[in-house]
């Protein structure tokens, strides 16, 4: 479906500059929306990733015959709060990286809106923040200079171009776009056309055929009907992840990954810091539970520790006994405290073939508990740790504003339904990846040779 494109907006206030600038783009093949300044827009723009803005969106005029940006900050305190205000109209807070550009001949205004805005008592926080802020002289555009005009175009791609990061984000993005050009093209390339000119019948017909049986061969034929989007996109991955990877760059890649660049071993590679990497475990090994039942593969469960009833299926006599032995903790009052705010869960982990082909099955699940952060370093004991103790991927998941430690006990496995009465709410799904390291990990586990002491 077509939507409306927000890569490149311009505002302003005055109507005949507005057309001179767009078609500055138009004239290159480059789309972009132009919008008139109103104070009444109430449409904040996502996926916006050049924003345009006139310094003077009102009657006020900036004034920057000052020595310092503070004195100009200071002279200039309500036209920065309309531009801010204007900033928060166009762009939507969550927008995502975008390049900001403000049409002004002064780079001084730009270093005092700086200042505005990182003042947190004015109230701008929460606007996107741009990854570059530019400023251009807009009267080189709308005035004709030896009979020419230039190309504005041109000149924001060649600002564009001196920082390798910059590129690099709309290098990923293109890219990614052209992916998916290049994908539908080898599909289409290689379906046999309609003889007559102008007629797809048969074209759309192949086309059914071909998805079809990609998406039943990728997903299992009866998930695959269960969800036809997900088993099709599933299964043009490969094709698009192909054509992904084999796309001209002319990105420094040295300067995007510095770090590995210069790296001696695999050890000096740091995340930014603990948090961001719990969030990225999290973004390639959870998705959020929504319609999925109880027996998808990777589902996590919560089980109501405190039922006697329910332990005792289990033959778990005494939860916190259980609880320490597979997480064995060396400070008394942190064992308490995470113990008391952990939970018992159990995972769907049926052989991924089996759940691929919804073959008629008793669901095998393993028993565990989910677990708040801790410093697992310095307080686990690993000396005591039972060998059928498993840190599912050894690491942090962070999830809906909550840091998750995934702790399973692998000589704690049963097979039921998804009506089992003992089931509590599913808590979250674990993708694939991490579930054949669950699998693989499980085989393991029980395929060890036992040990004869003599």
């Amino acid at each position: 479906m077509l939507e409306k494109q927000n890569r490149i907006i311009i505002v302003d206030n005055i109507e005949n500059q507005l057309e001179i600038l767009g078609k500055s783009f138009f004239d290159n093949g480059l789309g972009c929306r132009t919008f008139k300044y109103d104070i009444a827009y109430e449409e904040p723009l996502n996926n916006v990733r050049i924003a345009f803005f006139d310094i003077n969106l009102t009657e006020k005029v900036v004034d920057v015959n000052y020595d310092s940006d503070e004195q100009i900050l200071q002279n200039n305190t309500a036209i920065f709060n309309d531009l801010a205000n204007a900033i928060n109209q166009y762009i939507a807070k969550d927008n995502g990286p975008y390049v900001l550009i403000f049409w002004t001949a002064n780079s001084k205004v730009v270093d005092a809106f700086k200042l505005y805005m990182q003042d947190a008592t004015r109230g701008f926080s929460e606007t996107a923040s741009p990854i570059f802020i530019g400023c251009i002289d807009k009267t080189n555009y709308i005035e004709e200079q030896n009979g020419e005009q230039p190309s504005l175009s041109d000149t924001i791609l060649n600002l564009l171009n001196n920082d390798e990061k910059i590129k690099f984000l709309f290098d990923f993005e293109e890219n990614s776009r052209i992916a998916g050009e290049r994908s539908l093209n080898r599909i289409y390339d290689i379906l046999p056309k309609d003889e007559l000119w102008g007629e797809s019948k048969k074209l759309f017909e192949d086309l059914d055929k071909l998805l079809s049986k990609i998406a039943a061969s990728t997903l299992g034929f009866q998930h695959a009907k269960e969800s036809p989007k997900k088993a099709v996109y599933e299964g043009l991955l490969p094709i698009i992840n192909y054509e992904f990877l084999n796309q001209d760059s002319t990105v420094d890649w040295n300067q995007i990954v510095n770090q590995l660049h210069t790296a001696e071993k695999a050890n000096n590679l740091l995340s930014p810091d603990e948090s961001i990497q719990h969030k990225v475990n999290a973004l390639y090994h959870i998705e959020d539970y929504s319609t999925h039942q109880k027996d998808v593969r990777g589902c996590v469960i919560e089980l109501d520790k405190t039922d006697d009833d329910i332990l005792k299926s289990f033959r778990i006599s005494n939860f916190d006994s259980w609880f320490n032995g597979l997480v064995p903790i060396k400070t008394n009052q942190v064992r308490k405290n995470i113990r008391k705010d952990s939970k018992l869960i159990a995972i769907e982990f049926s052989a991924a073939c089996d759940f691929s082909n919804k073959k008629s099955r008793i669901n095998k699940y393993i028993l565990g508990v989910v677990t708040n952060q801790f410093d697992i370093k310095e307080e686990l004991n690993k000396e005591i740790k039972a060998e059928s103790s498993y840190h599912l991927g050894g690491c942090c998941f962070e999830h809906g504003g909550n840091k998750y430690n995934i702790w399973l006990n692998l000589n704690y496995v049963f097979g039921t339904t998804a009506e089992d009465i003992r089931f509590g709410n599913p808590i979250f799904i674990l993708k694939k990846e991490i579930m054949d390291m669950l699998g693989n990990k499980y085989a393991s586990h029980i395929s060890r040779i036992g040990i004869t002491s003599f």
